[in-house]
């Protein structure tokens, strides 16, 4: 179906299109010049000693886990509400997944009973950050350091986004950031992984590069695989971590337009912004009533939205760990209510205008 206002347009244009003819007439276009350039400005913004590139986020967790040492029976706490690659990550590694509910609030890895999962096959948490805000990560990292666990944060949402003036991802032992298509700033495929610790570096960066430090070589101290990036994908990178500025301010810009329209309408609740953290806000998320009813409405009338995440517990391929539906009260109602709006940067007043008359339509109609 062709939307007349779809979810999300990339923000590329002329900036994108100059740094990679610069990649094209350099002929160097496996990981170079432009590759050293995004991970200076990656250290740069997070303030990260450790900084390795890949291909993607779930990849990027996968090799974290293996650099933090997770394999077979270790368990690792992971808030029920997250995009799959959060759990199946850990699967791959060889540990288990164990679920937490979250707050209905924020959306992030609740605090009530975190601790009540803990186990002695524990090795680590994995706190999430949802749309553009962070998860409290202070009580997260004192219940790591009581139980000796390890701290995995999945930032794939958080580039800019600072918990008490520090970046995501570098508050735990390691953490990721994602550049797909969809996020902030985007490669259109790739992902970041941060960390302070010398020792993951070192074991992470033998992992991505087939088992040796440097590419050139023919000497692999250890097993590893090809998880690099490439320096067009860099170009794209490098030219939106400039504009990040500009995209931010734009979407801020967008968002208040949602709430000045939908804000006081008792069927709709923006997701809450939070006193610790700025927010660098993903999509316009909201809990509305009768979700579904109101997310076909929208698209008969050309827009195009997307749902919450779907419970981990509730996803198929988890069928096996044998949760109950009843475990995840907050998880489950979140899910069933959650609904993202387009907010992307270029998107048209006028059509913000159009999107919030017609919710605003279909509730009067009801």
């Amino acid at each position: 179906m062709t939307y007349k206002i779809p979810q999300l347009i990339p923000t590329i244009g002329e900036e994108e299109l100059n740094y990679l003819k610069e990649v094209i007439n350099n002929k160097w276009i496996t990981e170079g010049p432009f590759t050293q350039k995004v991970l200076e400005h990656v250290k740069k913004t997070t303030g990260a000693r450790y900084a390795l590139l890949t291909n993607n986020g779930s990849l990027g967790l996968f090799l974290s886990l293996l650099g933090m040492g997770i394999s077979k029976g270790d368990e690792v706490i992971i808030p029920d509400f997250t995009f799959n690659a959060s759990a199946s990550s850990v699967v791959f590694a060889g540990g288990k997944p164990v679920f937490a509910d979250v707050n209905d609030h924020d959306y992030h890895i609740s605090q009530n009973h975190l601790e009540s999962l803990i186990t002695s096959k524990t090795k680590a948490i994995m706190p999430v950050h949802i749309y553009g805000q962070s998860a409290d990560m202070d009580p997260i990292i004192s219940l790591a350091k009581k139980y000796n666990l390890m701290v995995i944060e999945d930032a794939a949402q958080g580039y800019g986004v600072f918990y008490k003036d520090r970046h995501v991802g570098t508050l735990g032992d390691v953490g990721i950031i994602s550049f797909f298509a969809d996020k902030t700033v985007t490669m259109g495929e790739g992902a970041v992984i941060l960390t302070n610790n010398e020792e993951i570096y070192k074991k992470i960066t033998l992992l991505r590069n087939q088992g040796r430090e440097n590419s050139g070589s023919f000497i692999h101290p250890a097993l590893g695989l090809n998880f690099r990036v490439t320096d067009l994908q860099c170009a794209v990178g490098l030219a939106q971590m400039e504009k990040y500025p500009r995209i931010l301010e734009s979407k801020i810009e967008n968002l208040t337009v949602y709430k000045h329209f939908l804000n006081g309408n008792s069927n709709i609740q923006f997701m809450r912004e939070l006193e610790y953290c700025n927010y660098v806000p993903f999509r316009c998320s909201m809990k509305v009533r009768n979700r579904d009813g109101l997310s076909r409405y929208l698209t008969e009338q050309g827009i195009q939205t997307r749902n919450y995440f779907y419970p981990l517990h509730r996803q198929p391929c988890f069928s096996e760990l044998g949760y109950q539906s009843g475990d995840f009260p907050v998880t489950n109602k979140i899910s069933e209510d959650g609904l993202m709006l387009p907010i992307y940067p270029g998107i048209e007043r006028e059509a913000i205008e159009y999107i919030c008359d017609n919710v605003l339509q279909y509730y009067s109609k009801r």
